[in-house]
């Protein structure tokens, strides 16, 4: 259980950052502040995603996306996260991690927190999507993949403000042709 209130924490700290792509963040921030003190100081442990899904589906069938979230940096990760939206034209999502994970889908929102990702390891999420019987034209998807480095003791008392963590999100966008 505490695993989980760390990571949630590290999420919170993170100002909600996760599913907001970062030119959407840079328009929000203020202008008064130079645009390099804006910027996240990168993670030790960078995350690469790899997605595989259907080119095509039938409406109404199930679409399984394969998320695979290795660790090419040289340390290992405090946090990662695995997560996104999934088309508009799912009526049923669900998601499945690894042993020792933390996973929800809400809506078209899934997210799983994964525990930590040792170098060159690689942890595989599955989302099932079944889609909507009158779905049409393209299911797009959106995923992202980060990595979230705590400092030592940093959050062992919940107090989360004013801890420089680093963030790296990269996003996939995948898309699967509905026939009728």
């Amino acid at each position: 259980m505490r695993r989980h209130l760390t990571a949630f924490a590290a999420i919170a700290m993170a100002g909600g950052l996760l599913f907001v792509p970062q030119s959407a963040n840079a328009a929000t921030a203020p202008q008064t502040a130079p645009q390099t003190a804006a910027l996240a100081t990168p993670p030790l442990s960078p995350l690469k995603l790899t997605a595989y899904y259907p080119r095509r589906a039938w409406a109404g069938d199930t679409i399984v996306y394969t998320l695979k979230s290795r660790n090419v940096g040289d340390w290992p990760t405090d946090i990662a996260y695995v997560g996104g939206y999934v088309p508009k034209q799912a009526r049923k999502v669900q998601i499945t991690g690894p042993s020792g994970s933390y996973c929800e889908a809400d809506g078209r929102e899934v997210g799983c927190l994964l525990d930590t990702l040792k170098p060159g390891r690689t942890a595989t999420v599955k989302v099932k999507v079944w889609l909507r019987g009158s779905a049409r034209g393209t299911a797009t998807a959106e995923f992202a993949t980060a990595s979230i480095d705590v400092p030592a003791g940093g959050i062992d008392t919940l107090n989360i403000h004013g801890i420089d963590s680093g963030v790296d999100l990269k996003y996939v966008k995948v898309r699967t042709r509905i026939l009728r």
